[in-house]
Formats: C-alpha cells, sequence, structure tokens
C-alpha cells in the first residue's frame, strides 16, 4: 500500500503502459514476425512441393490483422485447411496455436 501512495504523492504526471501501436508504429515489424513465424510453420508441414507462403499482402489482411492472437492463428490455419488444438501458456513450438503464438513474439522481439 505505501507504494500506491507514494506513487500517487510523486512529481510523476502521467504513465503510459502498452505502447505497442500507441505510441510506435509496430505494424510492419508485427507483420513482419507473422510471415517469418508462419513460413517457418508452413515449410515444416508442407510435404513435397506443397509449401505455399504466407502473403503480407492478402493472407495477413484478411486472416490475421486486427483480431487477437489466437483467433489470428486459427483464421490463417483454416484458410489453409490445417487445424491445432489451442495447447497450452508454455508452449513454444509448432505443435499449437499458443505455440505459434509464443514463436511470433519472440520474432518480433527480436
Amino acid at each position: 500500500m505505501n507504494s500506491i501512495i507514494n506513487i500517487v504523492n510523486s512529481d510523476i504526471e502521467g504513465y503510459i503502459f502498452d505502447l505497442d501501436g500507441v505510441v510506435t508504429n509496430t505494424a510492419l515489424t508485427h507483420a513482419q514476425a507473422w510471415k517469418k513465424m508462419f513460413d517457418m510453420f508452413l515449410k515444416s508441414d508442407a510435404k513435397d512441393e506443397s509449401f505455399v507462403p504466407f502473403d503480407l499482402e492478402n493472407d495477413y489482411k484478411n486472416y490475421v490483422d486486427g483480431k487477437s492472437r489466437d483467433a489470428g492463428i486459427q483464421s490463417f490455419l483454416q484458410s489453409r485447411n490445417i487445424q491445432l488444438h489451442i495447447g497450452d501458456p508454455d508452449d513454444m513450438d509448432f505443435k499449437s496455436v499458443i505455440g505459434l503464438g509464443s514463436i511470433k513474439n519472440e520474432m518480433f522481439r527480436e
């Protein structure tokens, strides 16, 4: 409780949380991370010559942009007739929706 009182009584006039897309324009960086992650996933799932890369113009705008991370992943995968289970919060692999989202976040941070 003391820390809250100290913050309220400090000279700080405001706080900004979750700067992504608010103060900085990170849309291109997010789109590039989506492409990198989906292309890696699609290559790992491809049979023979069946790899069709994630298209930033169409796939990103139609299936990912403006949706929550999990909803965007599921929407895109559905467009390719791919089904994955949701997964667990600690997944970091290509075997679940949450895992794909975690990998994308790591690529975005890089």
